[in-house]
């Protein structure tokens, strides 16, 4: 029934000259991540970031995972999720913000079959009302949210969010697909900045323990273990990449079979660990082994490692 009432307004407000805009009215920005705001005007469910153009909006019938009206201050993240990997790292990016949150994604996501769906991580703002009810759109190539949201009250108090979890049959899926024209966010939050093959004779990863390299002092005693020149090359590539004031940073020893980075494993209350990525289709007798060292902004990450 929600898709149904979804469908009918989809086509009345893409031919709406304009859009009220109740993110302007309670005092938010657009989100850095792309993630289109709500149209919170009332008069029944809309999918966030319409514009006025050819009404060919299409309800995708999906599952829903998980969904939450009641987030306050959550990264604005919208992305697909192709396999058991990326699913591991998307909890990563609630993990600070919304631990009990991240928790129910990995739990209610575990029995995902990776090899007949996909799924779809959408957080979003949604103005002075908060969605009871969510559901996906889509045309061409671009995903739209669409929601179910009751009249605003006359006074802004709070700057409300959604965070939502399809399951989608990979052939319900667009080809390519893009969320209100911007390319999908990473499966979790995280960017190498360092990543070197070390010598075959070299370090085992139990002798170089992976953890927190921010501040220099422990930088420095990371990559003085590593073999060979791999301390060289490490100190090298991060020159490339300055630490940013707002990022924190962690060094890893990883096996693989020919990986091409690595990424963030954020868990609520936890370390973070981490993971070989790009060798996921390509299998070896012998793993090399590999230095990463990854970065972080600050706030996605909780407490002292």
């Amino acid at each position: 029934m929600l898709l149904e009432n979804l469908r009918k307004v989809v086509l009345v407000a893409l031919l709406a000259a304009s859009l009220t805009n109740l993110s302007a009215a309670c005092g938010q920005q657009q989100p850095a991540t792309g993630a289109p705001p709500s149209d919170s005007t009332g008069g029944g469910p809309s999918p966030s970031g319409s514009r006025s153009g050819s009404p060919a909006e299409r309800g995708i019938e999906a599952r829903q995972v998980y969904f939450d009206a009641g987030v306050r201050g959550a990264p604005l993240v919208h992305t697909v999720l192709d396999d058991e990997r990326e699913l591991a790292r998307f909890p990563g990016w609630f993990a600070a913000s919304e631990p009990e949150a991240a928790r129910k994604i990995a739990q209610r996501a575990a029995t995902t079959d990776f090899s007949r769906n996909v799924l779809v991580g959408w957080s979003a703002p949604t103005g002075c009302s908060a969605a009871t009810d969510a559901a996906l759109f889509a045309t061409g190539s671009r995903l739209v949210l669409g929601l179910d949201q009751p009249e605003p009250p006359q006074e802004c108090l709070v700057s409300n969010q959604v965070l939502v979890v399809f399951e989608v049959p990979k052939d319900r899926m667009p080809q390519s697909p893009r969320f209100d024209g911007k390319e999908p966010d990473p499966a979790g939050p995280g960017t190498t900045v360092a990543f070197v093959r070390l010598a075959e004779t070299g370090v085992q990863p139990q002798q170089a323990q992976g953890g927190e390299v921010t501040d220099a002092t422990r930088l420095d005693a990371f990559v003085a273990k590593l073999p060979g020149n791999g301390g060289t090359t490490v100190t090298k590539q991060l020159s490339a990449h300055p630490q940013r004031s707002d990022e924190r940073r962690f060094g890893y020893v990883l096996s693989g079979c020919k990986p091409t980075g690595a990424a963030l494993l954020i868990s609520p209350g936890k370390a973070p660990e981490a993971i070989a990525t790009g060798d996921e289709n390509i299998r070896c007798v012998r793993p090399q082994q590999y230095a990463a060292v990854v970065g972080v902004p600050s706030n996605l990450v909780s407490g002292t490692m």
